[in-house]
């Protein structure tokens, strides 16, 4: 079931390809400092020293200690871009350079398609002319990753810049927000997280460190119907909340949902 929410930056429907009955694991990446990156541990290991036994002919040695030095953080979800690549205008040259940065940590993307948004919605947006896709602008350019994610480029033409990105069904965790929240984090174990009431059915909306979230309940629904058919907006207990997927800056919208 295609399942969508508001977008918060251009006041379209933000939409996500989500199966009502997903599951995943509610495993949180992180490196070591807590921030995301590769979605490997990078904890330093514990120092070992060792003495050597000693005997009368022998004379004691100590070992110096060794550690191991934690892989740098390089890739991070963003409230406002990615890394050390924030949303704003690149140019033919950096978009370039931030798909070949991607592309050296993940290999070559998935698929890379171009659509154009020709229909001025009258709203600060763009729509295409079937009017199923709308946009923040009139042409848009997307390149995902087989861990199910995707960059997006827009502008008035072929000339774009990085305006935002998406992130889901990933059972590799291969990214992870400044907070440590990724595919499959636990509302309860991130009490930082904003969820909002009400949603459709199982699925619900929230945020953290600016990023948008799609949130599913393994129990209780995000809405529901009473006895007497009225609709009622719910907010699941935290333990039965977890995070299906991220979004931030700006991403092509399906506009023909049924929530």
């Amino acid at each position: 079931m295609t399942l969508h929410s508001f977008n918060r930056h251009t006041g379209y429907l933000r939409s996500a390809a989500l199966i009502a009955g997903l599951s995943l694991g509610a495993v949180a990446c992180s490196s070591s400092s807590s921030s995301g990156g590769t979605g490997v541990s990078t904890t330093a290991s514990e120092a070992s020293t060792s003495t050597v036994e000693t005997t009368p002919d022998t004379v004691g040695t100590t070992i110096a200690p060794t550690t191991t030095v934690p892989a740098p953080v390089i890739f991070t979800l963003r409230g406002d871009g990615l890394g050390e690549y924030g949303f704003g205008v690149f140019g033919f040259a950096g978009v370039s350079d931030l798909i070949d940065w991607i592309t050296t940590e993940f290999g070559a993307p998935v698929s890379d398609e171009s659509r154009d948004y020709p229909v001025d919605d009258g709203f600060g947006g763009f729509q295409t002319l079937d009017g199923e896709f709308g946009f923040v602008s009139p042409f848009g350019r997307t390149v995902c990753w087989g861990f199910e994610f995707c960059v997006e480029f827009g502008g008035p033409g072929a000339a774009t810049e990085f305006v935002g990105w998406s992130y889901g069904e990933d059972s590799g965790l291969t990214l992870a927000a400044t907070s440590g929240v990724t595919i499959g984090s636990r509302w309860s174990d991130f009490p930082a997280m904003t969820v909002d009431p009400g949603g459709c059915y199982s699925i619900g909306f929230g945020e953290i460190d600016f990023i948008s979230l799609t949130l599913q309940s393994d129990d209780v629904a995000f809405t529901s119907f009473d006895d007497l058919g009225n609709y009622v907006e719910n907010v699941p207990p935290p333990e039965q909340v977890s995070v299906v997927f991220m979004e931030a800056g700006d991403i092509p919208a399906f506009l023909f949902g049924d929530c």
